[in-house]
């Protein structure tokens, strides 16, 4: 089974406006909420792809009954632990271009991170956990803990974070790791120009523990480099419409085909990528094998 893990969940409400002024009565040409947060994205897609999973995470009030509803109705199964504060409401302002105005979420305590921690205990090696997005304020160690946890385990673990919280699990050998340009050039403290230099970046994760590590590029595509492969996959042709969840939607293309070859993994990561980024909301299955044909994947001696 696929564990995804979403601290501090959200429900996404989506305001479209013709116009925004500023000071003044402003009315919306369409509304919409969906059950956000990134682990939460990434078992949406997997749910699309018909491979099940169990989400995971904190939720609380009448925001976080809207989320487990939200799921449930989805066939997305789920097992949050409920916490004393209310889910935050994050608001997305489209008059154009994108504005994000994200909430704090509820306090967690102690007592909460130790039931997540017996709920991950419980998993077995035929088992999977998908870490993504920011950790509750006051753990600022929860990423590295778990990791730890899950690797005595012997349960293999994805992690999409930045920073501290990403390069504190490296040790602890995930999977996956899945840094933009501007993530990587913080935890390098390199800033790589060349797609040979941007590689050679990469790979000093490599050695720090990480498997697999598949650097997106926005409109350019994304690198893909493990031990044995250095691959260049770009992006397809369409129309940007939903930056949201691109990068949550390419972790679950790719792990959905975990087990297959590799090439099929990659194309599957950038095509439900790409369909989310081409999409209103996060990409359906159809937007997705539309896609599939159109990946191609190069090798760095084929770029070069």
């Amino acid at each position: 089974m696929i564990y995804t893990v979403t601290f501090n969940p959200s429900v996404d409400y989506i305001v479209r406006l013709d116009a925004l002024e500023i000071g003044a009565l402003n009315r919306t040409s369409d509304t919409a909420k969906y059950a956000g947060g990134k682990g939460i994205n990434v078992s949406r897609i997997l749910n699309a792809l018909e491979v099940p999973s169990t989400a995971l995470g904190f939720a609380g009030g009448f925001t976080g009954s809207f989320i487990e509803e939200a799921l449930q109705t989805q066939g997305i199964h789920h097992d949050f632990i409920k916490v004393a504060g209310d889910t935050r409401i994050n608001i997305k302002l489209k008059t154009g271009e994108e504005t994000e105005i994200n909430a704090a979420g509820p306090m967690i305590d102690t007592s909460d991170i130790d039931r997540l921690k017996d709920q991950l205990s419980k998993l077995t090696t035929e088992d999977h956990v998908v870490f993504a997005g920011s950790v509750p304020s006051g753990h600022d160690d929860l990423y590295a803990n778990l990791a730890r946890l899950l690797e005595s385990k012997g349960v293999e673990f994805t992690i999409d974070a930045e920073g501290d919280k990403l390069t504190s699990t490296l040790e602890h050998g995930p999977y996956l790791i899945k840094p933009n340009l501007f993530e990587l050039e913080g935890i390098t403290g390199r800033k790589p120009s060349s797609k040979a230099e941007m590689i050679e970046a990469a790979a000093s994760l490599l050695d720090l523990g990480a498997k697999n590590i598949l650097l997106t590029l926005g409109s350019d595509g994304a690198l893909f480099i493990n031990p044995e492969h250095r691959y260049y996959i770009p992006s397809p042709a369409g129309t940007l419409k939903n930056s949201v969840g691109a990068g949550d939607s390419t972790v679950a293309g790719f792990i959905s085909r975990k087990g297959h070859p590799l090439t099929e993994q990659l194309r599957y990561a950038i095509a439900c990528g790409s369909a989310t980024a081409f999409s209103d909301d996060l990409a359906t299955r159809e937007d997705i094998e539309d896609l599939l044909e159109k990946i191609e994947i190069h090798t760095i001696e084929e770029v070069k």
